[in-house]
């Protein structure tokens, strides 16, 4: 009798003991069971359309605004997409000044074989005898066979021959300092963006008139 009643309560303290960890846990403060756990991180919203999310391969890139909705860019690919986005650009601003300049009337000097008399920018390469065209295209060439070192390696993100853009042009005239050459490069990219924008919607204006309302250039 007396050892039964000696064994309740040893079995109760061991009991306890046993079930103290989940007493101690229930009665602990929130915030220390809420430290233990790792936060989930988060999207980095692209500025250019807060819906999405933004390449994180995009970050640290002059004239970034997280636009790429198609997912065109990758890791690798990103230094040929910029040396094809700069030279669209050059091109572009280069035919919307044309445009401006044909439509003026304003011409550089030819010959009998040619003549300016349409003002059309459409039409005018239609007037270049095949000598001149012979001309542009040897140019052409010319030049993209100079600044074609390098270009395959921009593919592969290789940037040891070159950067994006830099065909050894007028670097001498960018500052020293890292801040105001980027920021010069920014202006070009800004600039290029809107000659692509202006000269598609001329030729669009062109095919189709009054696609463009107030465009002065048809």
């Amino acid at each position: 009798f007396f050892c039964r009643l000696n064994s309740q309560p040893r079995q109760s303290a061991m009991l306890s003991l046993a079930l103290s960890p989940l007493s101690l846990s229930g009665l602990a403060p929130r915030s220390a069971v809420s430290s233990s756990r790792v936060a989930a991180p988060q999207m980095v919203q692209s500025k250019s359309m807060p819906m999405m999310e933004a390449p994180e391969h995009l970050q640290g890139m002059v004239g970034n605004v997280d636009f790429d909705p198609l997912g065109l860019s990758s890791p690798n690919n990103i230094k040929w997409m910029r040396e094809a986005e700069l030279k669209h650009g050059r091109m572009s601003m280069l035919a919307i000044t044309g445009v401006m300049v044909q439509s003026a009337g304003i011409h550089l000097p030819g010959n009998a074989d040619i003549s300016f008399a349409n003002a059309d920018w459409a039409m005018a390469p239609t007037t270049l005898p095949p000598a001149a065209w012979g001309q542009v295209l040897f140019f052409i060439g010319l030049a993209e066979g100079q600044t074609s070192a390098g270009l395959f390696d921009l593919w592969l993100g290789n940037t040891e021959k070159r950067e994006p853009g830099n065909l050894g042009w007028g670097t001498q005239f960018l500052s020293k300092d890292k801040k105001a050459a980027d920021k010069m490069r920014l202006k070009e990219l800004k600039n290029g963006r809107l000659a692509m924008l202006a000269i598609m919607g001329v030729a669009f204006n062109h095919v189709i008139p009054g696609a463009l309302p107030g465009c002065m250039y048809n």
